[in-house]
């Protein structure tokens, strides 16, 4: 997540990262900003861009975020962009790479007591099934890494639908149902993403790159 600064450094970041991302089998499924791609549903953030790529495997993040390529196409987003940015550990309930065009519900918090976020946690992830979701990430701090800046929270609830719309109305479904399971963690942020389709020029997937 982040907040864009300069465009021009942008841009040239943005140019050099197809072939990183293909050297390391990764490719992006969301890519977008409260203009367009990202709504905030609860909680404090805003006015913010996000992207969430997907990896074969955690290390293959790690691999990919500190590899020679990418610091030095990191260079050019330095000062172009406030950023903020972890590696989150997938349950594998897709096979790679995931079809575009989907929706995807972010939820993360930072509880007192992450006994209290459990309990929310394994209720809200049985009714987000019920909702049409599946759950991509359900990770605590045990498992989560800091690549760059503070993110805000430290569990994180990942969800994929088959639109954004299903991830806007399975928040507005539910919210209020778990809101006495919520309280104890809040806040509580949820914010919905919109996939890239699968023939967005920035949906970058390794065998269109090596094409």
């Amino acid at each position: 997540m982040g907040r864009p600064l300069e465009r021009a450094g942008m841009d040239r970041y943005q140019e050099k990262l197809p072939p990183i991302y293909a050297a390391h089998h990764g490719y992006r499924l969301v890519m977008g900003g409260e203009s367009g791609g990202v709504r905030i549903l609860s909680g404090g953030l805003g006015n913010l861009s996000a992207m969430l790529a997907r990896f074969p495997s955690p290390d293959q993040v790690s691999d990919f975020w500190w590899s020679d390529a990418y610091r030095e196409a990191y260079v050019h987003r330095k000062n172009a962009r406030r950023f903020a940015a972890v590696g989150l550990p997938g349950l594998d309930r897709a096979a790679d790479p995931i079809p575009g065009g989907h929706g995807y519900l972010l939820i993360s918090s930072n509880p007192e007591k992450p006994s209290q976020w459990r309990k929310f946690a394994d209720a809200f992830i049985a009714a987000l099934g019920d909702q049409g979701g599946t759950i991509m990430v359900d990770a605590g701090p045990e498992a989560v890494e800091r690549l760059e800046s503070l993110m805000p929270g430290s569990h994180f609830i990942v969800c994929q639908f088959a639109s954004m719309t299903g991830a806007e109305e399975a928040w507005a479904a539910l919210s209020e149902e778990f809101s006495d399971l919520r309280a104890p963690c809040e806040p509580v942020n949820a914010i919905a993403l919109d996939g890239l389709s699968d023939n967005h020029p920035w949906r970058l997937t390794e065998e269109r790159v090596t094409a």
